[in-house]
């Protein structure tokens, strides 16, 4: 059966999936997609310049899949979109000659796996976007992954040389020809073959000369073994080929589920300036004054946890291995989704490096008896990613200084943009160098956790983060089957769908919903609280006429929720006497009274954080809150309930339809947890 290669690059656009990952059908290109007029595409262009003829032979090799009879080389002669690092001739020949060990290596004797090695990490296919330019780059990992469903990482440097700016691909490979333009894509020649680690992200930094220590620290804790799933070969097999959309029609299904983790590491240096461990002396890449060091840590860790008091330091009750846990997230997390920046007051997300307010990221890391929070913060204020910063922000009324920080009374750890030109990027995750001790102190749950916290519903998803699907930069509804994720759980007939609404407006927070129909069923484990005392839950409560109605339940036994209150009705207008919203006016003390109406409701308008995309390189001014664009499609807030938590329970809440017409939709968008002092204090809760 043979597909338009164009119709099917759409679709793999759309599932965030390499050429090879189309499982349902064999991968052919079409020769009716071949361009046949006079423009360059990737390949003719190879073909006319000498200078990358080892490069086209190697793509000439290469087959799309094991099911398939078209090559790369035929594959970069159709329509598309296609970034190539095409390396040139001396690096290929480079390259056969060191991993062979002989000069002059025939290029003609090049095994298949290392053609598709050198080829499917050099090329992206960026489906319904356009290729990536230079202008497009940031620092950290491209949105897309590879041919091999790899990130691919640009950096900046300096040429020793020449002293003259230089962009750098997976740290190694310095673009030396840019932006060649062609039909279907663009092209950037490259000093050297991209190449990408293969370990996993614990033999990753054990390989790093400046993470001895902190390697050292997972190996001695365990931990280095809990990280070493790549991944789900049952899913490989045995998962679903094909979904539906909301009409019926049939969408492929994610074509591969990986695990994924991210680490922040301290260097040796900063252990050696912060807490005063021995200088670490190496000997042939190995630690050897190992055991000295670890008494100084010891005693560290038992200071910043004092309760952790048991002596097998593979025991999460022991006080290096909870060091060591709160430095790692079971998500593989790219330099740009640490904290997401998209839809947030004064940003435009064609302009990414402009920031404007404050955003957060809550995330829960690996230890599983004390379930921990880490806050990530980064603003235009910040001067980076921070974690576990805290300051005060500016809250009355908006003005054009709102939520300005001010009191930064602790700056917060910061995370590097690279580890001094060493690869961080691992087969199944990242690691991030910061550049202080990070210690989940008392002054963590208690003062920087002690506030509203808000979760992007995607954001609990490890396995949407991991396979590269959170804001993915194409507008469509994705199908994820049942089992796929491991923090929510639905029925079969429930239809679970992942809308990315990346340059549409949508007034959803941070961009992004999951649409859910059919007779749905759905159990999601909520994060932890910080800390053991009173909080309020909240759900997003959409409104609108062609939403459904719901009960949600809530409790600690997933197999047994209790439910709360009657049916949530997603069908009401936000005028509706029994939620009472009233529009916002330059009247502040009446907008204010409105609040207490609705809270008295059950009830509270959006928060004005986030708002409403004219377009990419448009500014943001109008909020979800104060939406007149929207403003019968607000995301209102839903208080569930009040109680007692504990963050060393697990909680869950379950959604369950009540109607019969399973055309009518529930929405997932965002959730809140919000301490006693903040919804019932001795002032209102501020509108953010």
């Amino acid at each position: 059966m043979k597909i338009s290669f164009f119709r099917k690059s759409i679709l793999l656009a759309l599932l965030g999936v390499v050429a090879l990952g189309f499982t349902a059908c064999k991968d052919e290109v079409d020769d009716s997609d071949l361009y046949t007029f006079t423009g360059n595409t990737i390949t003719s262009y190879l073909e006319s310049n000498e200078n990358f003829s080892k490069y086209l032979y190697v793509c000439g090799k290469v087959k799309l899949s094991n099911r398939s009879d078209s090559y790369v080389a035929q594959l970069l002669s159709a329509r598309g979109n296609y970034t190539v690092f095409a390396p040139t001739n001396e690096a290929v020949q480079n390259y056969l000659d060191s991993i062979y060990l002989t000069k002059d290596y025939d290029i003609t004797q090049i095994p298949d796996s290392t053609a598709e090695y050198i080829v499917r990490n050099s090329i992206i296919d960026n489906g319904n976007s356009d290729a990536y330019l230079t202008t497009d780059f940031l620092v950290g990992a491209l949105d897309r992954t590879n041919m091999n469903d790899r990130y691919i990482t640009v950096s900046y440097g300096t040429d020793s040389l020449s002293g003259k700016a230089t962009t750098m691909i997976n740290e190694k490979s310095k673009i030396v020809s840019p932006d060649i333009e062609v039909s279907n894509g663009v092209i950037h020649g490259v000093d050297n073959v991209l190449q990408l680690s293969n370990a996993y992200l614990p033999l990753l930094i054990e390989e790093t000369p400046n993470l001895k220590v902190f390697a050292m620290l997972l190996k001695q804790t365990g931990w280095d073994q809990k990280m070493n799933k790549y991944r789900d070969e049952d899913y490989e097999q045995n998962h679903e080929e094909m979904g539906t959309d909301f009409d019926g029609n049939p969408v492929a299904y994610p074509a591969h589920r990986y695990f994924g983790y991210t680490a922040f590491v301290e260097p040796d240096s900063i252990f050696v300036e912060k807490w005063g461990i021995p200088e670490p002396q190496i000997e042939n890449g190995i630690l050897v004054n190992g055991d000295e060091i670890m008494e100084v840590i010891k005693d560290k860790c038992q200071q910043a946890y004092p309760n952790a008091t048991g002596t097998n330091m593979k025991d999460e009750s022991n006080a290096v291995n909870q060091f060591v846990s709160y430095h790692l997230l079971p998500e593989r997390l790219t330099l740009d989704k640490l904290v997401v920046h998209h839809a947030e007051m004064g940003y435009a997300y064609n302009n990414p490096t402009q920031l404007s307010i404050d955003c957060f990221e809550y995330y829960e890391t690996m230890c599983t008896i004390h379930r921990r929070l880490v806050k990530l913060t980064e603003g235009k204020q910040t001067e980076g990613k921070r974690i576990n910063r805290h300051c005060k922000h500016k809250v009355d009324v908006p003005a054009g200084d709102f939520f300005e920080e001010y009191d930064v009374d602790r700056p917060g750890i910061l995370i590097e943009e690279s580890n001094k030109g060493y690869v961080n990027n691992a087969l199944n995750g990242f690691y991030y160098t910061i550049d202080d001790i990070l210690i989940y102190d008392d002054d963590v749950p208690n003062v920087v956790l002690n506030e509203r916290l808000r979760w992007d519903v995607s954001s609990l998803l490890p396995e949407l983060m991991t396979n590269g699907y959170r804001l993915y930069q194409t507008n469509g509804n994705l199908p994820f089957p049942t089992g796929y994720f491991s923090t929510i759980t639905y029925t079969d007939d429930c239809k679970f769908r992942y809308l990315p609404y990346y340059s549409s407006t949508v007034d959803n927070y941070q961009g992004d919903e999951f649409n859910v129909r059919g007779q749905y069923d759905m159990t999601l484990r909520l994060p932890p609280v910080p800390y053991r005392g009173t909080w309020e839950f909240r759900l997003a409560a959409p409104v609108n006429t062609s939403f459904g109605m719901a009960q949600i339940y809530i409790g600690k036994n997933p197999k047994n929720l209790q439910p709360v209150g009657l049916p949530l009705d997603l069908r009401l207008a936000q005028t509706n006497p029994t939620i009472g919203w009233e529009q916002d006016t330059d009247d502040w003390d009446h907008n204010y009274e409105n609040d207490k109406v609705m809270r008295n409701h059950g009830y509270m308008k959006p928060p004005y954080h986030d708002g409403i995309k004219k377009s990419g390189g448009t500014v943001i001014t109008e909020s979800m809150r104060n939406t007149t664009t929207y403003a019968s499609f607000l995301r209102l807030r839903k208080i569930i309930c009040a109680g007692t938590f504990d963050p060393d329970e697990v909680w869950y809440i379950r959604v369950k339809s009540v109607m019969e017409n399973t055309n009518l939709a529930f929405l997932l968008d965002y959730l809140e947890f919000a301490p006693k002092w903040v919804y019932s204090g001795s002032e209102a809760e501020d509108i953010w």
